[in-house]
């Protein structure tokens, strides 16, 4: 099935071939969680708390690696942006300092912080009026095995009104998911629409998006990536581990990943990793929060009581997205995946996509998927676009569906393919 395509248009397709279901991926809840199931891995995502993923598990042991000691915790998707920091810009003639808007702001004060987990630092998630609260939409596809999701972001910082009371404030963007299961790894491909109501800082580090995922204690002894210049050639893993408060950044060693993958694992090197091969993200750090009555070096705290959430924070920061990501319903797409495994398994994932990048979903949007290069898009299941296409001839292949949105344009001069095909990632 093929369409050829030589002009500016804007209309929706969806093309379906193949009956029966491509993955064996189960879709279940309970009261507190949607859940993801291919009998490898399992993996939750928070109903109190926009979908935040607050479970995720190699199986058949099935013991929880995300760490839910607040509402803060727990793994996903997230932007940042520094309102307060002259000189700023204005992306909205209205615009205002957050400072102005939420003038008994704590954290805000420092920086925006869009979560879909709520508005506070939420101590064992006790105050439920704060937090997210369900997804907007969710949606399993039992034919392809993918799961929907879209969600608020909420302003995380400790914003209080004058009589000292936490507010729940949005935060001005939303968050869509489309996420399959896919052996040891969860991929996610995520979307991200913004509108931010406040003056930004228009240095380096205005704006930056953060895939983050925060660790119990027992699976987070390890910091561990490679960071060398030979890639993909089995080169031994590099590792750090025990970080003292203050302990220099080495930025040689955490804004780099040459493989494109790091992960946190326990003392048997099993853990949890991230991959993506977005050039735009960098893997930045990792750190293990301290108690101030347990500092590093007493040796009369138990190891797992040292650390202030018994946690290992792990993130991976993007490029400064700067002053496109706060034009009016900007929005950015990213593909990345969650891994439950050893570090042999992590890595092995990594060589494997390095070969083959094809990835079950596909997401594409303007300004940020525009393409004018001639190229080629693949996936295993599902691709959808709004991007625009310019002087260029661009190949879009996947499995089973292609659905291109309202705002997708192929604009004069451009050509264009959609193909479903039984095997497209070959």
């Amino acid at each position: 099935m093929k369409k050829m395509f030589r002009k500016y248009f804007q209309v929706i397709f969806l093309f379906m071939v193949y009956g029966t279901g491509f993955s064996q991926t189960t879709f279940s809840e309970d009261s507190l969680h949607y859940f993801l199931d291919n009998q490898i891995i399992k993996i939750g995502f928070d109903k109190r708390m926009g979908g935040a993923i607050s479970y995720f598990a190699r199986l058949p042991d099935g013991a929880n690696m995300i760490n839910n000691h607040d509402a803060g915790r727990q793994a996903g998707f997230e932007t940042r942006i520094y309102p307060d920091q002259p000189p700023t810009w204005r992306p909205y003639s209205n615009a205002k300092y957050l400072t102005e808007v939420f003038p008994f702001a704590g954290g805000a004060t420092r920086e925006w912080n869009g979560l879909v987990q709520g508005s506070f630092y939420n101590n064992y998630i006790s105050d439920t009026d704060n937090l997210g609260g369900l997804p907007e939409e969710v949606n399993f596809d039992a034919n392809t095995g993918v799961l929907y999701m879209k969600a608020k972001l909420w302003e995380w910082g400790f914003v209080k009104d004058s009589s000292g009371i936490y507010k729940k404030i949005e935060a001005g963007a939303y968050n869509e998911y489309w996420i399959a299961l896919e052996g040891i790894s969860a991929h996610f491909s995520v979307k991200q629409t913004r509108n931010i109501p406040y003056f930004v800082s228009s240095s380096n580090i205005g704006v930056s998006l953060n895939i983050f995922i925060n660790l119990n204690y027992a699976y987070a002894e390890r910091w561990q990536t490679y960071n060398e210049s030979q890639p993909f050639t089995n080169q031994s893993v590099d590792y750090r581990t025990n970080l003292p408060p203050g302990a220099p950044n080495y930025e040689n060693f955490w804004n780099m990943a040459t493989e494109n993958w790091a992960a946190m694992t326990n003392q048997y090197d099993f853990g949890m990793g991230i991959y993506t091969d977005d050039k735009r993200f960098r893997f930045l750090y990792g750190e293990k929060q301290f108690k101030n009555e347990c500092p590093f070096g007493r040796a009369d705290c138990l190891e797992e009581d040292r650390y202030s959430f018994g946690t290992f924070s792990f993130s991976t920061y993007s490029f400064p997205c700067g002053e496109p990501c706060t034009t009016p319903d900007n929005s950015t797409t990213l593909n990345f995946s969650f891994l439950a495994g050893t570090i042999t398994e992590i890595r092995q994932f990594a060589y494997e996509k390095q070969a083959n990048p094809c990835a079950h979903a596909v997401v594409l949007s303007s300004v940020n998927d525009d393409l004018a290069i001639n190229t080629i898009k693949k996936s295993k299941l599902l691709i959808e676009a709004n991007n625009t296409i310019s002087e260029s001839t661009i190949i879009y292949e996947t499995g089973k569906f292609i659905l291109l949105k309202p705002g997708f344009k192929v604009e004069s001069g451009a050509s264009f393919s959609a193909k479903v095909s039984a095997d497209p990632c070959n």
